[in-house]
């Protein structure tokens, strides 16, 4: 773990290994069954979840693959198979490793949703992360999807309510 070069070169074959095995039958046709069930082939989102993630001590969010505007059948199992292999990034192992998670007990959850269009999207935080304060909600918002602010592409605009009655403290 000392060698970045070779935990990036170990990380990329462990990835490559996911996407080029088949998938197991029984959970290819669960996945194109589901989503047959949401219509004519619409495009969703593929998210991934991590069992590890925002913990007390330990943040994985944003570290996992999550593709979005996907559709077809083809294209929904390979962003799973993809999304499974994102647990393996160098950036991924590297941070389990130092905050000392066994790499084997780690699970990713994949997640398919119908994409939206979106006006405004944002993200709710039911104590404030930058102070701990627990009596405090943080509101992320921004124009368009969601995937933007989580990503760190654009700068949200910032809400801090009062937990007890709603009000707005700071915006």
């Amino acid at each position: 773990y000392a060698d970045a070069e070779t935990v990036q070169a170990q990380a990329a074959a462990i990835r490559a290994a996911i996407s080029a095995a088949p998938m197991p039958a029984e959970m290819q046709s669960a996945i194109v069954s589901a989503y047959a069930d949401l219509g004519d082939q619409p495009y969703v989102a593929v998210r991934s979840s991590g069992t590890a993630e925002d913990l007390e001590a330990a943040s994985f969010a944003g570290q996992h693959d999550t593709y979005l505007d996907i559709r077809g059948t083809d294209a929904v199992v390979d962003a799973v198979k993809r999304c499974w292999a994102s647990l393996w990034t160098a950036r991924a192992v590297a941070y389990r490793q130092q905050k000392g998670f066994d790499h084997t007990e780690v699970g990713i959850a994949i997640v398919i949703q119908t994409m939206v269009a979106s006006e405004v999207s944002g993200v709710m935080f039911t104590a404030n992360p930058m102070t701990a304060a627990v009596d405090e909600i943080v509101i992320n918002a921004s124009y368009g999807l969601g995937e933007a602010i989580v990503s760190g592409i654009v700068t949200p605009d910032l809400f801090v309510l009062d937990r007890a009655d709603l009000h707005v403290r700071r915006a």
